[in-house]
């Protein structure tokens, strides 16, 4: 595959089948993670790995509440995430899209084949491990596997760690739970605002011009 149309097709797929996933692409996400720039160096991760359908089972129930949570908390309980309250209608509409994947994503969790928990520690500012979650995702894509970041398990991390028997006091923090299988959606470009609408050249303000409104690759 073509490290562009990784690139640009590599999003989050959150519905997908019950269908196993080879060990052996698990085994080659995880490596193309590990391959990742760290702070120093330092490697300060650890992924589980999770196929295992009782724990999944047990996953499935914290993330559950951990949604439950989150929706109730940031939206006030909103099942469409706010939508109502976007006054631009195609923006509105995509809000309730997430919201009706996320949602599914909530019910479903415990059928997804398989999931990575990702940890790490000795990292002040908690971004170091971004790298290497990016690149497990994009190798995910390069076998035809849909995949999702998520942090919403933050907000049950002590049950999660007795699940997953992770130590309360080695300094481990979880930084985000990655959802794999085969995507039941269709590849494809997200959209997104255009380049030029986020982007100041040398200087905050100073705009780029480039022109850009189409992505750059496409199919």
């Amino acid at each position: 595959m073509d490290v562009f149309e990784a690139l640009y097709t590599t999003r989050a797929m959150r519905r997908v089948s019950e269908d196993p996933i080879p060990e052996d692409i698990l085994k080659q996400m995880v490596d193309a993670g590990i391959r990742a720039p760290s702070g120093s160096n330092r490697q300060g991760w650890k992924f589980i790995v999770v196929t295992d359908q009782e724990i999944r089972n047990q996953l499935g129930d914290s993330y559950r509440e951990a949604w439950d949570f989150y929706v109730k908390e940031f939206y006030g309980g909103s099942a469409d995430m706010g939508a109502s309250n976007v006054p631009n209608d195609k923006k509105a509409e995509q809000v309730v899209r997430i919201s009706k994947s996320a949602a599914w994503l909530s019910e479903n969790f415990h059928k997804v084949p398989a999931m990575f928990v990702v940890l790490s520690r000795n990292d002040p500012t908690g971004s170091s491990i971004y790298p290497a979650i990016w690149n497990l995702m994009l190798a995910a894509r390069g076998h035809g596997i849909g995949t999702c970041l998520t942090t919403v398990m933050s907000f049950e991390t002590e049950v999660v760690c007795e699940v997953l028997n992770i130590p309360n006091d080695k300094g481990w923090t979880l930084n985000a739970t990655i959802t794999a299988g085969y995507p039941l959606g269709k590849w494809g470009v997200a959209e997104r605002k255009p380049v030029d609408d986020v982007t100041y050249l040398n200087t905050w303000g100073n705009k780029t011009n480039w022109n850009l409104k189409q992505p750059l690759w496409n199919y």
